[in-house]
């Protein structure tokens, strides 16, 4: 996970980690980074997007050659996902986060009940969110932990400061 979320682009990487790991709402999101709240969900479906995709490279057959997840078995068929749902991948982090208007969400779930990989695909976008939000034992340090905060801010701050000359 640690790895998948430090290879994010920083400007997916900051949103992913204020949001989803230290639990800020979007509006706190877009006040300390300076950006729209629509422009924090879209950053932050395309970092959770990243990351299960990252994740997902790293699932592996089992000993008995079996793919170990549906999800995985999905993606390892090489299916190609019918047009219809690339309409709805958009949605999917606002949907999971109860952030779509109810003639959306009905819609999105008429989709869903009818296709099998969209199934997959949500649950495993899903998986990877819960994951992101779980707390991380390894080494936690609360001095460490704020001092890495400190350094992912200065270095947005850096690379938007950089993008703007």
């Amino acid at each position: 996970m640690r790895s998948a979320i430090q290879r994010l682009p920083p400007q997916y990487r900051i949103v992913l980690v204020l949001r989803d790991m230290e639990g800020l709402t979007d509006e706190e999101v877009a006040e300390i980074t300076g950006l729209r709240c629509g422009t924090v969900r879209v950053r932050l479906h395309r970092a959770r997007l990243f990351v299960r995709k990252e994740l997902m490279k790293r699932w592996k057959p089992d000993p008995d050659g079996q793919v170990v997840s549906a999800s995985a078995r999905v993606i390892a068929s090489g299916k190609p996902r019918p047009a219809s749902c690339k309409a709805m991948f958009a949605e999917l982090s606002n949907y999971l986060d109860e952030r779509l208007d109810d003639s959306l969400c009905v819609e999105l779930e008429k989709h869903l009940e009818g296709c099998g990989p969209c199934q997959v695909f949500l649950s495993t976008l899903e998986a990877t969110i819960e994951q992101c939000r779980k707390p991380s034992t390894e080494g936690h340090d609360p001095k460490n932990a704020a001092k890495l905060r400190s350094r992912l801010l200065a270095n947005y701050e850096r690379m938007v400061a950089k993008n703007i000359r």
